[in-house]
């Protein structure tokens, strides 16, 4: 009985698996050698136009079954997607899971639909060149993932742009303090095929930046001031309009990062470790500093502190010497040090609160920890 009992268990077992995959093993054959790249010339692309075309697979070739899960293109501007088309002509997209119902039929072509959108680009010439992508397989015996492999594409194209931006073809404002408002300039011209374009009007998706066009003889000046509001990181689009027969628009990107007028760095926090049973020495407390920065030039550069508490709220100058320090080469900038002085020898939490013009403010608040040295 036990030879019947044994071939029945080895069924039973290898009948077992997640619903929807193909039965195999590691020992399943693989391809003799990477499929070659399937290719495609996109020409050279307007400015703000886009084009598209279908890359067709052969998976037969592969000489073993395959489910196609994603495509992948090595450039923001490309987007490509797979889809099975059956002989009738339809078209069915997958999800990229590695079930084996996503495995081309006998009658269906992979198939990988590749756009390229010139208009998140730069408003500038790009020469011909080539982006590098794949389509990613997983063969059905494959239950892991673990010898999956890549089919490569090319895309080969230009970019052709009508206008010429000097200096800048997108601006960056970098870090922009509340109170400032600065500008950034770039020109805007046809260029040697299209003399002579008309630019305007010119608009701004953030109310934050404020674009003016200007015309100044051959060449047009577009003027960008950054209003600053919430703090954080910010990006916005300038669509400025042409004559142009096409009816083509410059999109200029801009981003800016809004900062407060006063700020502590690398961050607003102090940590501190020390011998906390006992008053620091000026030497030990030497490298506890931050830098502190006021980027409105109408004040005064020195920062008060207005108040020192723990994580209560109880007053807690008694504990710690803060002091300050000019930064000559900066103006507007110091180097606020702390030293403990005892009372907390377990540990302390709690902040500082600076001011530039006394109880009016305006304040910055820097945490501070003190932890106790580990015992050696």
């Amino acid at each position: 009985m036990r030879g019947p009992l044994a071939c029945l268990l080895c069924l039973c077992l290898g009948g077992c698996g997640d619903p929807g995959t193909a039965r195999g093993g590691a020992g399943q054959p693989r391809p003799a050698q990477p499929p070659p790249p399937v290719e495609h010339d996109f020409g050279v692309i307007p400015h703000g136009e886009a084009r598209q075309f279908d890359y067709v697979f052969d998976v037969r070739r592969l000489g073993i079954d395959c489910v196609p899960l994603r495509a992948h293109l090595d450039c923001s501007c490309g987007h490509a997607t797979l889809l099975l088309r059956h002989r009738n002509g339809t078209e069915r997209a997958l999800d990229g899971s590695p079930w084996s119902t996503n495995a081309p039929t006998a009658d269906e072509t992979l198939v990988a639909r590749v756009v390229i959108d010139t208009l998140p680009k730069d408003p500038v010439d790009l020469p011909p060149t080539t982006v590098r992508g794949h389509v990613l397989l997983q063969p059905v015996h494959d239950r892991d993932g673990s010898q999956r492999l890549q089919w490569p594409l090319l895309a080969r194209f230009g970019i052709e742009c009508p206008v010429l931006l000097q200096p800048f073809a997108a601006l960056d404002f970098g870090r922009v303090p509340q109170s400032s408002s600065p500008e950034l300039v770039t020109t805007l011209r046809g260029d040697a095929a299209h003399p002579g374009v008309v630019f305007g009007p010119a608009t701004s998706s953030d109310p934050a930046i404020e674009p003016v066009l200007e015309r100044a003889g051959d060449h047009w000046l577009l003027r960008a001031r950054c209003r600053p509001s919430t703090p954080g990181n910010h990006v916005a689009l300038l669509t400025i309009g042409t004559d142009l027969p096409s009816g083509y628009c410059v999109n200029v990107g801009v981003q800016w990062k809004v900062v407060p007028d006063l700020e502590a760095l690398p961050m607003a926090k102090l940590s501190l470790r020390a011998d906390l049973r006992r008053e620091q020495r000026p030497d030990e407390a030497s490298s506890q500093f931050l830098l502190l920065r006021d980027h409105d030039p109408a004040r005064t550069a020195g920062f008060t502190v207005h108040e020192l508490v723990d994580a209560d709220g109880r007053d807690a100058r008694a504990v710690f010497a803060v002091t300050f320090a000019p930064v000559p080469t900066v103006p507007g900038q110091q180097r606020m040090f702390v030293r403990y002085l005892g009372g907390h020898p377990a540990g302390f939490r709690g902040r500082i609160v600076l001011t530039k013009g006394g109880a009016a403010g305006p304040f910055l608040s820097v945490e501070l920890v003190a932890f106790p040295t580990k015992a050696p």
